[in-house]
């Protein structure tokens, strides 16, 4: 007979809309529980735990203080998933008790804000990664399988979108300055990411620096990034174009050239659920590779395996990987126009 996983305690910061999709997948991984939910507004708070309460696990406890969700000795690991702003000194108090974290992308919004709660990540011995959920998606096992084989030939380029219409309203967190708004760390992140994941698995798990750096931004009257248009050179000709911003409707497509093959996610590569491979003269080769549940199951499933070996960092999504988004992201912000409008 097998036995019962033994449980995995996640205590949750931040019971707001992205949370709900981490909730829902944790029926997906064996062990996890939904422990404790922080809020604040208690109301707000049991809402949301009495939503995502699983059948014959202990009762989702509310708290309104972090010292109460801190203070909580079962529990094995915190997800933060409030607004970027709030990032670094919720994981820096969460590490400092010790205890292990996963915290939305952005890890933090400066690079020098991600070196030191990595440093302090070591310090204290706790497990820290970014939710960078793509990394963890079936289809991308895939496509990193087809890329190592070589089925494109040599990488010549890269090219994506990442575009949703957002109203525009001052106070919401995509366009306040204040909450960390933008639409480069909410959603060109994942360009970014991309473009790494890529180059890593043709370069033996390394990804070079670029060469050169074009940017085109529009800002908003708050003074975020509405819009990004930017294309990163690396040596050899290799380049990576892409555009996110929240003014237009996009596919939100991926596509990576080499010299004799094309790979390609479609629509909405963030949350890729298919593949396709382009050869000229052949069919399209198209891979479905559905969620197991809803795609924050396999980043969820990595934080338990780890904390479970008792590691700090994933070698998956380690803490190197964040610290060099958030360095590529500091350099296009420096490239922002200071008097551009939309």
């Amino acid at each position: 007979m097998l036995s019962e996983p033994t449980p995995f305690r996640w205590g949750l910061i931040g019971p707001g809309r992205i949370a709900q999709r981490f909730a829902g997948a944790l029926p997906a991984v064996p062990g996890a529980q939904l422990a404790v939910v922080l809020a604040r507004d208690a109301a707000r708070g049991q809402a949301f735990a009495s939503a995502w309460q699983q059948p014959d696990a202990p009762p989702v406890r509310v708290v309104t203080e972090l010292d109460a969700l801190l203070g909580d000795p079962t529990l094995d690991a915190v997800y933060v998933a409030t607004p970027h702003s709030e990032h670094a000194a919720f994981v820096q108090a969460v590490l400092r008790a010790g205890k292990a974290v996963l915290c939305e992308k952005p890890l933090v919004t400066t690079r020098a804000d991600g070196e030191r709660l990595v440093a302090l990540s070591r310090e204290r011995g706790a497990f820290l990664m970014e939710a960078l959920w793509t990394r963890f998606l079936p289809a991308y096992d895939l496509a990193a399988r087809w890329l190592r084989e070589g089925a494109i030939g040599e990488l010549r380029a890269m090219r994506s979108s990442f575009c949703f219409p957002a109203p525009y309203e001052p106070g919401n967190r995509l366009w306040n300055p204040a909450l960390a708004g933008g639409a480069l760390l909410d959603i060109g992140i994942y360009n970014l990411a991309v473009t790494r994941w890529v180059m890593q698995q043709l370069h033996g798990g390394d990804c070079p620096e670029p060469a050169g750096l074009d940017v085109q931004a529009q800002l908003a009257p708050t003074g975020v990034d509405a819009v990004v248009d930017a294309t990163l050179h690396f040596d050899g000709g290799v380049s990576s174009q892409f555009r996110c911003g929240f003014d237009a409707a996009s596919a939100n497509a991926f596509e990576v050239m080499g010299s004799s093959g094309c790979l390609r996610f479609p629509h909405n590569f963030s949350q890729g659920q298919s593949v396709e491979l382009i050869r000229r003269g052949q069919p399209v080769e198209r891979v479905e590779a559905p969620f197991v549940l809803n795609g924050f199951e396999g980043q969820i499933a990595e934080v338990q395996a780890c904390v479970g070996a008792g590691l700090i960092e994933s070698a998956r999504m380690p803490h190197a990987e964040s610290l060099a988004l958030l360095g590529w992201m500091d350099a296009i912000r420096a490239r922002f126009p200071a008097a551009q409008r939309v």
